[in-house]
């Protein structure tokens, strides 16, 4: 299945493709197109030539044939490189790439160029937040995506989306192991978006960073925090879980059992909860602790 974002391009909508084109066909369609527009009578306008091309690359997306498409999106850049449509084809051409190629060198490629050429584009920071969810899927370029999230987090358009954001950079810190910058953004969230749907998952986030670090008082009291405030959610549940693992592994086996037992009928993993229901039984009766 195709990876999707936020952030994919929501035009144009791809439809079925109505024509079996070989891959030789559609090139050689390509190409003719191309040599057209650059063939065209000395009268024609670039400003013309460059959305005719942008049109036929839209065409080529709507029908299926992405890969062609891309490559039109991009020839179109760099025939036109000053042309009024040139950023814009730059950007269906990474987004193509990006979620309908699953090239994410070429994508990161021509988002980069992108911001280098076009510096106040119209989609500047879509080609941010794309490059940023390019890198997180890496480990050895997941510092690069901390710092675009960070540069977002304080972007007047993004204003309304600054609670995720701040969840975003807390996560990317988490996964690099610095859990007190994680808990900072966790707090800032908490502290200037009182009415968040992010509040109960980034509570929870702060347990488990402490939990991941063996806090466990400081771990408990945060999952407890989660449970209370937001009885009922899945992410109280998922607190109640690390609760119980949590006591058992202080050793309070009775209280972790009952912690756990709670849970029959809710946890979504069900023969998970059980075998640990069994474990917890069958060390109290051997009085293992």
């Amino acid at each position: 299945m195709k990876k999707t974002s936020p952030q994919k391009a929501s035009w144009p909508q791809p439809r079925a493709v109505f024509t079996a084109l070989t891959s030789a066909v559609k090139a050689l369609a390509l190409a003719g197109i191309l040599a057209g527009l650059l063939l065209a009578a000395p009268g024609c306008e670039k400003t013309d030539a460059s959305e005719e091309l942008l049109s036929k690359s839209r065409e080529l997306w709507e029908n299926g044939h992405y890969e062609d498409a891309a490559r039109g999106f991009v020839s179109l850049f760099e025939l036109f490189p000053e042309s009024p449509v040139a950023g814009e084809s730059l950007f269906w051409a990474a987004n193509l790439y990006q979620f309908y190629l699953e090239d994410q060198h070429t994508a990161i490629k021509l988002y980069q160029q992108y911001a280098a050429r076009f510096p106040d584009g119209r989609y500047l920071l879509e080609v941010k937040e794309n490059m940023a969810v390019l890198f997180e899927d890496d480990p050895e370029t997941r510092h690069r995506a901390l710092q675009i999230y960070q540069q977002l987090v304080l972007h007047p358009a993004l204003v309304d989306r600054r609670d995720q954001l701040l969840k975003k950079v807390g996560l990317l810190y988490m996964n690099l192991g610095r859990m007190d910058q994680a808990r900072q953004a966790f707090r800032d969230l908490l502290k200037n978006h009182p009415q968040s749907p992010e509040r109960a998952e980034v509570y929870y986030l702060v347990g488990y960073s402490y939990y991941l670090e063996k806090r466990v008082e400081m771990a408990l009291a945060a999952f407890k925090r989660t449970v209370k405030d937001f009885a009922g959610t899945p992410v109280a549940v998922r607190s109640q879980f690390f609760i119980a693992d949590t006591l058992e592994e202080k050793g309070e086996m009775r209280s972790a059992l009952k912690a756990f037992k709670t849970l029959e009928g809710r946890y979504p993993h069900p023969t998970i909860l059980e075998k640990r229901i069994k474990t917890l039984e069958a060390r109290i009766r051997r009085g293992v602790r």
